[in-house]
């Protein structure tokens, strides 16, 4: 494989960048990369060349927004986008903010707990800060709401206490039967034993309302048992904008939790929480090329590069996917185009999508840029299906993760998305009607601040249960599916650039022939 040198390369532009923070965090990057002419390089991309852009992504580190990992991040995907030959490549920047929790212990009794701490907990809405429990730490009366509902009932008591709850995910992949138009499953692998239909996403959780409640009612901290997870606390949810955690936090195992409660039933409460560290305003970087076309109407194709810990499936799949995308038509003439293309990473997807909101408001919004973005391709999470097995370890089956293509389109193409789904035959995927989420509420994916515009979006997604984890490494990456899908989407990006703009979102209604009847 050909992914060290260019790796390579890429530190050595931040050695010659020659600036930085005081954290030492380059802040610029001089140089560019030249054309890859090779064969490797040219036409459709071979699955050794997609996973070795995943593998040099894992390498960087935990790719984290306004971090050196995450900035070389950013770095290596501009290299990638100019090496590939694309356009006017550029950073979009942004400000996000970064958190971090330097110093962060729980114990219960005098007896240290097994656990982890919960991102973007004890926050200062909208400022930096440097919290900290102080010196003593935090003591106070752990109280067991469990679910915490029915609200009323179980949070009568808290205030002044550290609440012990379990995290419970809401949406197992039968959930969203409501909004299945298409399932390619010849073997019907979904009534399979293990039930992988019933496995609920990490994603959509009771966090938010709970951890609202409970502040509400004056908990001073919080300890989060993963009760649907396997045998791991390290998870690391996104910062869900709409709920401000300005309490400590902290996630322990299913088992862990029940040590806890046994403590609490025989009498044990007084708990401690230490708890240091800062939230900093840091620029954010996502990257984009072009790739001109006949008109300014233009297709968009995203991913997102940062990651929390080093993100093999989320996201460098996704980002790995936008790559062949590019790669395949940067080998393409300009003239084969109606349309312009427009490639993009997103930094901030952890921490608040302020990239993407600043974006959609320039790009599309305030219209700022010659692109005229009429429809929206976005690539996340290329996986193998992950389970909790009965022991509450990890299991990861050989065959894909349960997934979905959620889509705003019109009829014509979702006929072509179902087609392309046939053809290269990728099994367990979905075709999902996403009309209405777009318009009223968004769609839980990297898309959803522009369909939520109304621009005709396909959004390829899948939940795993390790997704937001330490062990989303390369062994959970869907090797055999990365030139499937990057030929399907070929073949969907083909079809959105020959129809007209006006016709991508339309949904006709059957004009019924009363001969017919």
């Amino acid at each position: 494989m050909l992914r060290t040198p260019l790796l390579l390369a890429c530190s050595v532009l931040f050695a010659l960048a020659g600036c930085g923070t005081a954290d030492n965090v380059p802040i610029n990057i001089i140089q560019a990369c030249s054309k890859d002419d090779s064969a490797v390089a040219t036409g459709m991309p071979t699955q050794d060349r997609i996973y070795s852009w995943i593998e040099d992504l894992v390498s960087i580190g935990y790719r984290r927004t306004g971090t050196k990992a995450g900035y070389e991040a950013a770095a290596y995907v501009k290299c990638q986008f100019e090496s590939l030959g694309l356009e006017d490549v550029h950073y979009e920047y942004s400000t996000s903010w970064s958190w971090s929790a330097d110093k962060a212990a729980l114990s219960v009794g005098g007896t240290p707990v097994d656990a982890f701490p919960s991102a973007f907990s004890y926050l200062t809405p909208n400022e930096p800060s440097t919290f900290s429990t102080g010196p003593q730490g935090l003591n106070a009366e752990m109280i067991d709401i469990g679910l915490g509902t029915p609200i009323e009932q179980q949070l009568k008591n808290v205030k002044g206490k550290i609440v012990l709850f379990d995290l419970k995910f809401l949406l197992p992949t039968a959930g969203l039967a409501p909004l299945m138009e298409f399932l390619w499953d010849p073997t019907l692998s979904v009534l399979d034993r293990e039930l992988s239909i019933l496995v609920p996403n990490p994603y959509i959780t009771t966090y938010s309302t709970v951890l609202q409640a409970a502040m509400d009612a004056g908990a001073v901290g919080f300890v989060g048992v993963m009760a649907d997870y396997f045998d791991s606390n390290h998870y690391y949810n996104e910062l869900y904008r709409r709920t401000e955690v300005t309490i400590p936090g902290f996630w322990v195992t299913q088992k862990e939790g029940q040590r806890l409660r046994e403590q609490l039933r025989n009498g044990t409460r007084e708990a401690r929480i230490v708890f240091e560290g800062s939230r900093k305003a840091v620029e954010a970087r996502s990257v984009v090329g072009i790739l001109p076309g006949k008109s300014e109407e233009t297709i968009m194709v995203q991913s997102h590069h940062d990651s929390v810990f080093k993100g093999a499936v989320e996201d460098g799949s996704g980002v790995a996917s936008v790559l062949a995308q590019a790669q395949y038509y940067a080998s393409q003439p300009a003239e084969s185009r109606e349309k312009t293309m427009l490639f993009v990473t997103f930094d901030t997807h952890f921490t608040g999508y302020q990239a993407h909101m600043a974006f959609v408001d320039k790009y599309i919004v305030k219209k700022e840029t010659p692109y005229k973005i009429v429809a929206n391709v976005t690539l996340e999470h290329i996986g193998k299906q992950g389970i909790k097995g009965p022991d509450g370890q990890l299991v990861i089956k050989d065959q894909s993760e349960l997934r979905g293509i959620m889509n705003n389109f019109g009829l014509p193409m979702k006929v072509a998305m179902i087609n392309a789904i046939i053809k290269h035959d990728l099994r367990r995927m979905a075709l999902l009607q996403a009309n209405v989420l777009c318009a009223v509420a968004g769609i839980p994916t990297d898309a959803s601040f522009v369909c939520a515009e109304g621009i005709p979006t396909a959004s390829l997604i899948s939940g795993p249960l390790y997704l937001y984890d330490e062990a989303d490494t390369l062994d959970k990456v869907d090797r055999e599916q990365l030139v499937p899908v990057t030929e399907a989407f070929i073949d969907i990006i083909d079809a959105i650039d020959a129809t007209p703009a006006a016709l991508l979102g339309l949904l006709p209604v059957p004009v019924v022939n009363p001969v017919d009847l």
